[in-house]
């Protein structure tokens, strides 16, 4: 899969909502809110992450999922359906392992990723460890909405602050162009180009990784 994307900088949470009610003005649709554990492992060429999440905008055992992906060895299996790595949260839980290569340039930038399904994360999880080390983990609460074929990722990360993500999938149905277009539309229709770019990932930023 390939993705055009844009990670921006909120000073706030109060600008991140202010960018969520600019979302929802320009007709976006929320999708969900998800609690996520990205565990990055070192490699020698592409990145390489354990991503665990569950679900916090549904009632009853949310929290109680959440609890136990963290402590037990039971994990979902990833649903396919929207082609991309953002496809196995459709349900309550789940986990997938993400391969993924980046072409970084000044603003956006495209990237091109591998999706793996896992049912045992918490036992994937240690296995990797002991065989590669720990890079950096990453733990957000997203909340996500979808315009056009752009997902729009509104998040919370844990010791970095608030940030808002486009991500354009060029896949069947739009050209290179045709995404592009799109892409820049939305920047200016949530305003995000008066918001500080960050051309480096969360494990980036929290590794200390950056140039």
């Amino acid at each position: 899969m390939q993705n055009l994307e844009l990670k921006v900088r909120c000073l706030d949470a109060a600008m991140l909502s202010q960018v969520e009610a600019l979302v929802c003005s320009a007709g976006a649709t929320y999708v969900r809110t998800v609690r996520q554990r990205d565990t990055y492992f070192p490699t020698a060429r592409a990145r390489l992450k354990l991503r665990e999440w569950w679900r916090e905008d549904q009632t009853g055992a949310t929290a109680q999922v959440g609890h136990r992906m963290a402590n037990q060895t039971a994990g979902g299996l990833a649903q396919s359906g929207e082609g991309a790595e953002h496809s196995s949260d459709r349900g309550e839980e789940g986990a997938i392992l993400i391969s993924s290569l980046s072409q970084e340039r000044a603003g956006a930038r495209t990237s091109e990723y591998l999706v793996y399904p896992v049912r045992e994360p918490v036992v994937l999880r240690a296995l990797l460890s002991a065989a590669l080390g720990v890079l950096v983990v990453v733990e957000k609460r997203r909340r996500f909405y979808r315009y056009g074929h752009t997902r729009i990722h509104l998040d919370e990360v844990k010791d970095l602050g608030s940030f808002v993500e486009l991500e354009t999938v060029i896949e069947e149905g739009i050209t290179p162009g045709e995404a592009s277009a799109e892409h820049s539309a939305l920047i200016s229709l949530l305003e995000l180009d008066r918001l500080p770019v960050v051309p480096y990932s969360y494990s980036d930023l929290l590794s200390g990784r950056c140039d």
